[in-house]
């Protein structure tokens, strides 16, 4: 095991030797548009999984069934099509004496650039495994894992050796900072930094027989300095240029494809921010699979913008759920995304149900691997979650301090009097005539709405009968709506002053949930 100067020093003379030898493969001339390999066809993603490889590695207490069996094991014969294992992070190295994982290959590569037996093993295991089992695979890459911006100390070798490639330095002073999280990421303008990320792709991928490689831009989602991303849209780009360059070189060795895809936050406006100009990789046909959003605010109709560029470019666009959530919200969210002309569904950090993502923190689920199994056979196919109870909330955004500018401000609260139209994803068509609902409840939480006072409420611009609203509680009210009433995708809902209200400015919606009974 290497101590911390130790293993500074042999990275620093690695990194040294890279800059002046490991980069010299072809590459395109910059500005030159790439022809897109694309993806067969006939090739139907229903449900990718994102596993982001933090299982425990095999060991002679844990045999390779048991190994497989955590994670993988779940999702055969599922309507699981394709496979993403992590196998790059920037966020640990060897320093923590920790026994590796895969999601440990990129940290643990030099400067032999190959991985150890242990991890190899690993890898190898997935590759057969998803072979066996008739289903694609993709290495997934972290390209700025932050999650050491608050460990007790930088581990990562380069990062070690050189903290001048960084972003910043530590800001455990400033909680409400965007830098607080971010400190510990690389600066992509450091021809260094995208050199070091380039020349693992390059072996990594030649010595590994995947379908594909995954850049996840998502974790995490700033690449340059505050105030620099603007300036560094073509440089990030350049970048991608050349992945896109070194997968057709291997593709072209060995006789088959080898795919791009891409993660990106929830919208084009929030990847600018970021430094990403996705649109113009989409013109230049640098990637084959677009996977949209962070995952945190999936109930939003947001991620649309994003699926429609998408396929303006031909380019199959796959919405992100983070987080196995209990099997309601899962088949919900799947509805939603196939309303919205998604190619399939994306479930990143499969963890199973033990825990799971609700108003952008995490939250205990109740299930059992049972229940994931079969949900993991619904949500892959619209007609297969037709006439099975959902419930839609109305999104509201997160606050996750690790999603930087990705954070979208949230819709509620709302003030009765400004009659400000909620939004409101519904992925059933409700009113289909072969299963149509048989309950569609409208629950609609408040705040500071006196006992004595109501609200009016409207939908799509139509008022909903004072017969059909009841109060619930003190901080609730419910409305039982016809299918009529609503539309299979995007909805408008505004909440009123009512009957005997005297108009106060605090009273307010503070949340919005149509549940689908059939």
């Amino acid at each position: 095991m290497y101590g911390p100067r130790t293993l500074s020093h042999w990275w620093l003379l690695a990194a040294l030797a890279c800059l002046a030898g490991c980069g010299t493969a072809p590459q395109p001339e910059p500005g030159t548009p790439m022809e897109r390999t694309g993806p067969s066809p006939d090739l139907q993603r229903r449900i990718i999984v994102n596993d982001d490889g933090e299982v425990d590695p095999i060991s002679e207490r844990r045999p390779l069934a048991a190994y497989l069996a955590q994670r993988f094991q779940d999702a055969v014969g599922s309507q699981v099509d394709s496979y993403f294992i992590c196998v790059g992070s920037t966020d640990r190295g060897p320093a923590t004496g920790k026994k590796a994982r895969l999601q440990d290959t990129q940290n643990r590569w030099y400067p032999a650039m190959k991985a150890p037996p242990e991890i190899d093993r690993m890898t190898r295991a997935y590759l057969e495994a998803a072979k066996e089992a008739g289903m694609e695979i993709f290495a997934s890459m972290r390209m700025n894992d932050i999650h050491d911006a608050w460990a007790p100390r930088l581990t990562y070798p380069l990062k070690m050796a050189r903290p001048d490639l960084l972003l910043g330095a530590r800001m455990d002073h400033a909680p409400d900072a965007v830098m607080r999280a971010f400190w510990s990421g690389f600066d992509y303008a450091r021809e260094e930094v995208r050199q070091h990320f380039l020349d693992f792709i390059r072996t990594y991928c030649r010595q590994y027989d995947y379908d594909g490689l995954e850049l996840d831009y998502f974790r995490h989602p700033l690449f340059f300095k505050l105030g620099e991303a603007r300036q560094h849209l073509d440089t990030m780009t350049g970048f991608v240029r050349r992945v896109r360059g070194i997968l057709r070189e291997i593709g072209r060795e060995r006789g088959r494809p080898y795919l791009l895809a891409i993660r990106v936050p929830d919208t084009p406006a929030m990847a600018l921010r970021t430094g990403l100009d996705v649109e113009q990789w989409m013109k230049e046909g640098l990637l084959d699979l677009l996977i949209v959003g962070g995952g945190y605010m999936p109930y939003a109709g947001r991620l649309q913008t994003f699926v429609d560029l998408a396929h303006r470019y031909g380019i199959p666009a796959y919405p992100c759920i983070n987080h196995f959530r209990e099997p309601v919200a899962m088949r919900s969210l799947a509805s939603n995304f196939w309303s919205m002309g998604a190619d399939g569904v994306y479930l990143f950090n499969y963890f199973g149900v033990a825990s799971g993502m609700e108003g952008g923190r995490m939250v205990p689920q109740v299930s059992d691997p049972a229940e994931r199994r079969k949900v993991l056979s619904q949500m892959g196919d619209p007609a297969s979650l037709q006439g099975l109870e959902k419930r839609f909330p109305a999104d509201n955004g997160a606050s996750i301090f690790y999603a930087g500018f990705s954070n979208p401000q949230g819709q509620f609260p709302v003030r009765l009097v400004e009659a400000r139209p909620i939004e409101l994803m519904v992925g059933d068509d409700v009113g289909e005539a072969e299963r149509p609902a048989s309950e569609l409840l409208l629950k609609i939480s408040v705040a500071d709405v006196p006992s004595g006072e109501g609200i009016a409420v409207e939908v799509n611009g139509a008022r909903v009968p004072s017969s059909s609203l009841e109060r619930t509680g003190k901080t609730s009210f419910a409305a039982r709506l016809q299918a009529e009433a609503l539309k299979r995708g995007l909805n408008e809902v505004v909440v009123l002053p009512g009957p005997d209200s005297t108009g106060r400015l605090a009273s307010r919606v503070t949340g919005l949930e149509l549940q689908v009974r059939y």
